[in-house]
């Protein structure tokens, strides 16, 4: 079982979930056009939002980033894009760094006895964040990547609780 989520504007998106292997066309239309895209096309349109992604196969199909570029023009940060994702760095999404791990306390705590309920714990935490927290990260985003540009994209998590 997989999971997708995305933060736009303070707020996370619905959970998407995958059973099985994720392709570009499953992700092109279960997260870009049916999630994401039906998400945040009023918000794009007016606050210029980018969209950022990792370097996944699936996520850099011709197919996937022309959806993207059609909707976003450059404002794209991922593998094969003017605003490439840093290699060797794939901490630099707010939700690589922390939800994730928070959701993980969370899921060990509430001990669920099937995928069902575990969907349903994941689903309730994401709903449940703050727009506050939330918003933290996202600032926090900019300290990595800074961090991340100062070591020529390469590792940089050592460097966190020295500055």
């Amino acid at each position: 079982m997989i999971a997708w989520v995305g933060i736009v504007d303070g707020r996370i998106l619905p959970v998407v979930w995958f059973e099985g292997s994720v392709n570009s066309i499953v992700y092109l239309e279960q997260v870009l056009k049916n999630s994401m895209w039906n998400s945040v096309k009023n918000l794009a349109a007016r606050r210029q939002c980018w969209f950022q992604q990792d370097g996944a196969s699936c996520h850099v199909t011709a197919e996937c980033l022309d959806f993207l570029h059609e909707k976003l023009g450059d404002r794209i940060i991922s593998r094969r894009t003017t605003q490439h994702w840093p290699p060797f760095s794939p901490d630099l999404s707010p939700l690589d760094f922390s939800p994730w791990s928070q959701a993980m306390a969370h899921i060990i705590r509430c001990e669920p006895y099937s995928l069902s309920e575990l969907k349903t714990i994941v689903e309730d935490f994401a709903d449940n964040m703050s727009e506050e927290d939330i918003r933290k990260m996202v600032r926090y985003t900019k300290k990595r990547a800074k961090l991340c540009r100062d070591h020529f994209g390469g590792h940089f998590k050592h460097m966190l609780k020295k500055t």
